[in-house]
Formats: structure tokens, C-alpha cells, sequence
């Protein structure tokens, strides 16, 4: 069975039967003792390989996969012992955006670019398109933070055959105690942080307590970035932040200098959870394109390159 987010129900892709998370765990608590169905995969002796009860097949992971899918016949794999303790996640979003919204929106992004080499959004050169569950720290964060600036009012007046110029100077400061809540850092190291920081923001408010059946028919990982070593790079986004905002309420004056500025931040909670991203690859002329879309709002970003013979002929026309 899979997830499906649009009606809030797990399906069957055989019979097309359709089931609620409440009945998925009822099912599962009148069967644990006779036997695990839930378990598909089996953890090998000196490899990280599992083996798939459904067709025997050996399938090798990743050391941060929790879930995956057997490349023969398709069936869903959750490696329940990456899912427990300390990797068991708090909650998690589920996907609200299907495979054929993440090409049509691949497609549209692709239309909107004149620029683009003609046979780059040819489907034949995408090589990977997969929904994935991403891990994430979300940390609520206070700061009791301060700036001082240096400003100027500049006045420009004409009389007669002289132009008159009077600059006043002024000290400007500014103090403010500021809460932000659910800030992310992904926790994994082989995702751009760039790129993950590019498809926020997340609806935080569709956050559902976090079950292992979500996760059917989707990849997802584990963390491997552990939660004090994430915080520094939120930590880092909330002073800047918090000079930004500080600086935007200096509205006044002409020009405006920060000279100093104090960032006195605290922890106040910590939550561990997984986010859905679709992730796109696409090979074209022996180079790797990344693509990677929101799979809650839709939102799209990636590497968009750029045809040298459309520029110089723009060039040209111009």
C-alpha cells in the first residue's frame, strides 16, 4: 500500500482498496504476534543490504536510508531499526504534491526560461525523480538583540545660481526581544543547504504526529548532521535575521550604517522531523542538473543553464 496525501488514505495498487491510519494500526496491533507483516526487509550479516521477503532480491542501501524501494519489484521498504531511539522523528508533513505536479511544474519553469538549450527538458534526459522524505531540525529560538547605526538626512535645495546640500548626522539605535519559531536546518549532509534553504518555506501547521506507514511508497533518510552541529547554521540565520529586521524599523533617513550590533540568542525547544521534497536529476551533454520542489507548496528551484547560441543571437538582435 501507499500514501496518498490528496485523499488522506492509504491505497492498495493492486485491489485499490483504501484504508485510514487508524485501521493501518489496528491491523498492525492484531497481527504483531502472529507475525510481522510490516516487515518486508531483513537487515544482512556485514553489508548494509536488506533482503526483500517479496520477490529475494538483495537490495544495497545507503547508510541513512530508513526507507526505499526493492529495484525489482517495486515493493516498499522501511528499515524500521533507522526509525527508532534517537532517528525516531517527532513529526513529519506528508507529500501534498504528486510525481505529475513535480514535472508539470519542472515543464513550466523550463517554458519560462527563452534562454534555455531547445532539448534540455527532454523527459528522456531525466535520470532520477524521486519523492523524498528529507530530515530537519526545527528550532524556536529567542533574541534579545541590539544595533547601533549611523544615519543621515540629506536635504538638496537650489536658490538663485547656488545648489545648497545640508547633511545632518544622526546616532540611531535600536533594541528588540524577538521569537522565532520552527526555524529549519536540514540534517543531512549530502543535501545543498543552498537549495534547501531555496524551496522554504514549509505550512508548519500540516505537521501530524510522525507514523512509519507515511512513508510507504517514498524514499526518506535519516539524519546524519546531529542537532547541536545544524543549530550553529540556524543560529547564524537568526542574528542576521534579527539585524535585518532591527535596521528595517530605521526608516527615516537617508542612509544607514550598522556599526555594531549584539546577539544575546537562546534554545528553547528542539523538534526532529521529516519533510517531503521531490528530487529531479537531469544529465544533459555529460553534466548533472539538480532540481528540487517543495513537495507541500509546489515551490521549484534548480540549475538552469543557458544556450550560448540563443544568448548571442539576443545579442545580436539587440
Amino acid at each position: 500500500i501507499t500514501y496518498d496525501s490528496k485523499e488522506d488514505v492509504f491505497k492498495c495498487d493492486y485491489c485499490h482498496s483504501k484504508f485510514t491510519l487508524e485501521e493501518i494500526n489496528s491491523h498492525k496491533e492484531k497481527n504483531s504476534k502472529k507475525v510481522n507483516l510490516t516487515k518486508e526487509f531483513s537487515k544482512m550479516e556485514d553489508m548494509e543490504g536488506y533482503h526483500c521477503n517479496n520477490c529475494g532480491a538483495t537490495i544495497i542501501t545507503g547508510d541513512n536510508t530508513s526507507s526505499t524501494k526493492c529495484v525489482y519489484c517495486k515493493s516498499s521498504a522501511i528499515i524500521k531499526n533507522r526509525l527508532t531511539g534517537i532517528y525516531k522523528p517527532d513529526s513529519i508533513i506528508v507529500f501534498k504534491q504528486s510525481k505529475d505536479d513535480a514535472i508539470t511544474a519542472f515543464k513550466n519553469i523550463c517554458a519560462k526560461r527563452p534562454l534555455l538549450p531547445k532539448d534540455f527538458s527532454n523527459p528522456d534526459n531525466i535520470q532520477e525523480m524521486e519523492g523524498l522524505y528529507v530530515p530537519f531540525w526545527l528550532y524556536n529560538i529567542e533574541n534579545d538583540c541590539y544595533i547601533k547605526a549611523d544615519c543621515t538626512n540629506v536635504k538638496t535645495w537650489i536658490s538663485g545660481d547656488y545648489q545648497y546640500t545640508k547633511t545632518d548626522f544622526y546616532k540611531v539605535e535600536r533594541g528588540g526581544y524577538l521569537t522565532f519559531e520552527n526555524v529549519p536546518n536540514d540534517g543531512a549532509t549530502r543535501f545543498d543547504d543552498l537549495i534547501m534553504n531555496a524551496i522554504e518555506p514549509f505550512d508548519y501547521s500540516k505537521l501530524k504526529p510522525f507514523e512509519t506507514s507515511y512513508l510507504a511508497g517514498f524514499l526518506s533518510e535519516k539524519f546524519d548532521v546531529v542537532s547541536d552541529e545544524a543549530y550553529k547554521n540556524a543560529k547564524q540565520r537568526i542574528e542576521e535575521d534579527a539585524i535585518n529586521y532591527l535596521k528595517s524599523n530605521i526608516n527615516l533617513y537617508t542612509t544607514t550604517l550598522v556599526r555594531e550590533s549584539k546577539n544575546n540568542v537562546s534554545l528553547t525547544d528542539t523538534k526532529y522531523v521529516l519533510l517531503p521534497i521531490w528530487v529531479l536529476n537531469l544529465k544533459y551533454k555529460d553534466q548533472i542538473y539538480h532540481f528540487a520542489m517543495n513537495g507541500e507548496s509546489g515551490k521549484l528551484v534548480g540549475e538552469i543553464p543557458v544556450s550560448k547560441s540563443k544568448l548571442m543571437l539576443t545579442i545580436l538582435i539587440t
